[in-house]
């Protein structure tokens, strides 16, 4: 551990490097470093509790940008990032479901101050920029999947506020999404952030496009996403594991993280929720299921696997935690299996374990690592927004999952056909207990 600190602190520039030594030798951090070394890890309280603080440090992350954006986040070595137009896109639609929630009209507010943010940065192609946003002389170089995320957060502001300009923004990046389609149904784009070109994990920017035609009603954005939806489905292998869903190439670090998995399992849901049918919810669940046995057999979610679901990582990615817990939530949603229930709050329990409540720090109080133990090799030494992002959207699949299956209790009782709403609008199935 040390020596990896060590490696990384001798290239950062003189000036940094000062910084850097100052901000390790807090004692908020350097416990963290000590703990996560005896591999020490803290007692989940109740999920509200761990809900509020992941929200209250996405509020933190986005005032200390000075802007409306939200900070990346917080690195041991680095301080506080820029905005990342990429993720806050996505924390839009977390953040309306908060305040959906628990009434809370700041949220919503912020949300939209999100939302127009992403508006006043959108590029003139109507592509999002890949990376966090340094400002307009930066480099900003369009980015196929940020875009995709983007469109989600306007959307949904669209949905919640009926404000043209969130849709208009949507469309502009949907038919950039459009035109630069290959016409195999892959987008292959290089980036600033990933050395693979193609990615099954692209899917998630298949279901922004469904979003769009939710609302618009257009039809070409839904052909386009169903031709992706086909490529992607294709890429999966028997076994469940997707093809191309990487960040890196092999000479670097070519196995897929469980955040890039669960990318393809939560686009294929959502776009089953659109779309209809079962075949996008069979490939999802193929995918899910195994997760599910390999955390059973093993108590524990390594953060990376090779093709016949191998894997050597002592980490777990603690947001791709996060995102399977979701993922079992949305899939125990459609088959009611308990397992799916019972095993997402076992590892949604694992990642509240790492989420320190009352640290004086206020860059990790509340805020989620990229890896457990922090120097796992997934974003070291640095706590996310995203993951912040997915921990508050699992804890509202949760919470909800608990609520009905209590009323669904009861009404099984008095003998009456449940309804089952989704929270996240997932489904909406009648069932009978």
């Amino acid at each position: 551990m040390i020596s990896s600190i060590r490696n990384k602190v001798h290239r950062l520039p003189l000036a940094k490097l000062a910084k850097a030594g100052a901000r390790v030798t807090h004692p908020s951090l350097l416990r963290i470093l000590v703990q996560d070394r005896l591999g020490w890890k803290g007692r989940a309280k109740s999920s509200r509790e761990h809900l509020n603080a992941a929200i209250k440090w996405l509020c933190y992350a986005q005032d200390r940008t000075g802007g409306d954006g939200v900070s990346a986040g917080f690195s041991f070595l680095h301080g506080w990032h820029p905005p990342y137009p990429e993720t806050t896109g996505y924390i839009i639609p977390t953040f309306f479901d908060y305040a959906r929630l628990t009434g809370n009209n700041e949220i919503q507010e912020r949300a939209r101050r999100m939302a127009d943010w992403e508006i006043e940065i959108q590029l003139p192609s109507g592509a999002v920029q890949g990376s966090v946003y340094r400002g307009p002389e930066g480099e900003r170089k369009p980015e196929i999947f940020n875009t995709g995320q983007v469109i989600l957060g306007w959307c949904r502001a669209y949905s919640e506020t009926k404000d043209r300009r969130y849709l208009d923004a949507a469309r502009r990046a949907g038919d950039w999404l459009v035109n630069v389609q290959s016409s195999d149904g892959s987008w292959r784009l290089s980036g600033p952030e990933a050395e693979t070109l193609v990615h099954a994990y692209d899917v998630r920017t298949a279901w922004s496009l469904l979003e769009i035609d939710e609302l618009a009603r257009d039809g070409s954005y839904t052909k386009a996403a169903k031709l992706n939806l086909e490529w992607t489905l294709a890429q999966q292998q028997e076994n469940g594991w997707f093809k191309h869903n990487s960040f890196f190439t092999a000479d670097k670090w070519s196995l897929p993280l469980t955040h890039t998995i669960s990318y393809v399992m939560e686009g294929l849901l959502e776009s089953e929720r659109i779309l209809g049918g079962i075949r996008y919810l069979g490939a999802a669940g193929k995918t899910a299921e195994r997760l599910l046995n390999i955390y059973d057999s093993l108590g524990f979610m390594p953060g990376e696997f090779d093709s016949s679901w191998q894997t050597t990582a002592n980490y777990s990615c603690v947001t791709g935690n996060a995102q399977i817990a979701g993922v079992w939530l949305l899939i125990y949603r459609f088959s009611r299996d308990r397992r799916y229930l019972n095993a997402a709050i076992r590892l949604n329990n694992e990642v509240k374990a790492t989420q320190r409540l009352r640290s004086a720090h206020p860059g990790v109080r509340g805020g989620i690592k990229g890896s457990q133990p922090i120097y796992g090799r997934y974003t070291p030494y640095t706590y996310i927004n995203w993951g912040a992002k997915f921990l508050a959207d699992s804890l509202m699949l949760e919470e909800r999952a608990l609520v009905e299956g209590e009323e669904g209790i009861k009404g099984s009782q008095k003998g009456k056909l449940i309804e089952f709403a989704s929270y996240r609008e997932v489904s909406t199935r009648a069932i009978n207990e």
